[in-house]
């Protein structure tokens, strides 16, 4: 027995309980990953409610000319020629497309969450060729010019932000509600063009598009030249889907975007036989922009906690280390508290960075496990000095993990050489231990 208890107080058998204990607060840290999956669900229920009142993802294709035509088809019916006419309708998209968008960025809240929303007035200038619209309709077929709609799909027409018109060939017409097909659950608007004949030099529109949304704006490259600006005060942006801005430039005070897109990258025709093969082939070519936050809160909680075990791991290891060198010893329930302490840092990190922000609540949690644990090694260690040199070691650890955090493109290279670094100076520190002596029962 005497020889049992002595084995319990060795060196080596004490750092495999410092494993086994630094193993064991995964549990705790997994409850608090729960809570913040938890957190994280009622921010996107909050951002949904928004979008759902305010408008959501918004993605514009148009303006797109839909053609109603007649023609007489002939068919044998018993040995005899019967006539026919039928009708259908063409889909002809723009010659060239000019699309210049402002996005001015806001916030609407829903209880404590912040839902990142922009207003968009978007200046629509298209032109469709004579030559098109004079070989849209089958050869042989009746236009009826007088039928003649422009459509234009809004993925999200509840943020319409007022009545829309436009301007063809000089003059002013009304859009209307849906996208002007009868059976198609696509959302948009249309307007009827108002035309008794075909127009003699093609068709010029123009239109300013006012949206509201939140999270992304695109567009769908139409014109057989397809130029698109957009402008926002938003300063992260993410551009996204088939193409990638020309020029960009991205600062403080928000982005400033450019596409040029040729009919050729595309991957589809200028002119549909009918509406249904548009509707299908159009949004394949949508660009545009994500109103992206580099790195929220819960991201930066949700990583901090992927280095949990990591960083109370290296915490046990400051107190061993501190317990060998001075030669006072820690029982494993000072351990299993003070690895209780580093656990919570997480909880309240997340709690007050709903509240404050994640610098503030990092700085607040931080600053508040680091004392209070330091304050419990002042009167484990029964040493002031030592407690502070604890306290400086502790809020270096943390400030290491807050670099970690903000650095997305350094943290896995300033991980490994923390990493390496405390194993450098754990083998420094204990190179004269020897690892199988028994530690002194007053020590």
């Amino acid at each position: 027995m005497a020889d049992l208890a002595s084995r319990m107080r060795s060196p080596g058998l004490k750092i495999f309980i410092i494993a086994l204990l630094t193993v064991l607060m995964a549990v705790p840290l997994m409850f608090i990953e729960f809570a913040l999956t938890d957190r994280q669900g009622r921010a996107t229920e909050a951002e949904t409610d928004v979008a759902a009142g305010w408008g959501g993802v918004q993605t514009v294709a148009g303006p797109m000319l839909l053609l109603p035509y007649e023609e007489t088809v002939t068919t044998v019916v018993d040995g005899r020629a019967v006539q026919t006419v039928q009708g259908g309708t063409a889909v002809l998209l723009p010659t060239t497309l000019d699309l210049d968008a402002r996005s001015d960025m806001g916030e609407r809240f829903r209880g404590i969450f912040p839902v990142p929303v922009y207003r968009a007035t978007t200046a629509v200038k298209a032109t469709f060729d004579q030559e098109a619209l004079d070989t849209l309709v089958p050869q042989g077929a009746k236009p009826l010019w007088d039928r003649a709609t422009v459509s234009i799909l809004v993925t999200d027409v509840r943020g319409l932000a007022g009545n829309v018109t436009m301007v063809v060939n000089g003059q002013e017409v009304s859009f209307q509600p849906g996208i002007g097909v009868e059976g198609s659950t696509a959302a948009g608007i249309h307007a009827p063009l108002g035309l008794t004949v075909a127009p003699a030099y093609g068709l010029s529109l123009t239109t300013d598009l006012p949206l509201r949304g939140s999270r992304e704006l695109d567009f769908a490259s139409l014109g057989r030249q397809t130029t698109a600006h957009i402008a926002s005060n938003w300063k992260d942006p993410s551009f996204a889907g088939a193409f990638l801005p020309s020029s960009r430039r991205i600062g403080p005070g928000g982005f400033d975007a450019t596409w040029n897109v040729p009919y050729l990258a595309r991957g589809y025709g200028q002119s549909f036989a009918t509406p249904e093969n548009a509707l299908n082939a159009v949004m394949s070519s949508a660009f545009g922009v994500k109103f992206y936050q580099p790195v929220d809160f819960y991201q930066l909680v949700q990583r901090s906690l992927k280095y949990a075990i990591l960083f109370v791991g290296l915490a046990f290891l400051v107190f061993f280390v501190a317990e060998l060198i001075v030669g006072k010893r820690l029982h494993a329930a000072q351990y299993a508290l003070m690895g209780a302490a580093q656990v919570l840092f997480y909880l309240l990190l997340l709690s007050f960075a709903e509240h404050i922000g994640f610098l503030w609540a990092y700085v607040v949690a931080a600053a508040a496990t680091v004392s209070m644990t330091a304050l419990y090694a002042a009167s484990a260690f029964a040493s002031k000095v030592r407690a502070a040199v604890l306290f400086v070691v502790l809020g270096a650890l943390y400030g290491l993990l807050y670099v970690i955090l903000i650095q997305e493109d350094y943290a896995l290279l300033i991980g490994a050489l923390v990493l390496f670094a405390a194993l450098g100076t754990t083998m420094f520190a204990t190179r004269k231990i020897d690892w199988t002596r028994v530690a002194p029962e007053t020590a």
